[in-house]
């Protein structure tokens, strides 16, 4: 079975994600706020990177999928390359908010997502 995390502390890193990865893109800053307030209270590592995908989904078509509400970020309405590029950090923002171990599965996730183990 795989493991479950409190998202408590990494809502809290995501939500400041400038201070633990330096001198990225300021939009992955944006993706982390954002991100911060879609995760839910407890997560896998699969789990979380749906959630994330869920949210790079939304951000691209400007519409939260849950309360079909229009979401107010500087993400929505970028080209489709921004959502690309941001979904290929993931690993970043997993390595920058989680510990090691529950990174290393979310990496490994994303891998067997893209096909290449």
């Amino acid at each position: 079975m795989e493991q479950v995390l409190s998202m408590e502390e990494p809502k809290q890193k995501l939500a400041k994600l400038e201070e633990l990865v330096i001198d990225a893109n300021v939009d992955l800053y944006y993706f982390g706020h954002y991100l911060a307030g879609c995760l839910n209270n407890q997560l896998s590592p699969m789990g979380f990177v749906l959630q994330c995908e869920l949210a790079l989904y939304d951000l691209q078509r400007g519409v939260n999928g849950y309360n079909r509400k229009p979401i107010n970020n500087r993400l929505v309405g970028r080209p489709k390359t921004t959502y690309i590029w941001l979904h290929m950090l993931l690993p970043v923002i997993a390595r920058a908010v989680f510990p090691m171990e529950f990174a290393t599965i979310v990496n490994n996730h994303i891998s067997q997502l893209k096909g290449t183990h």
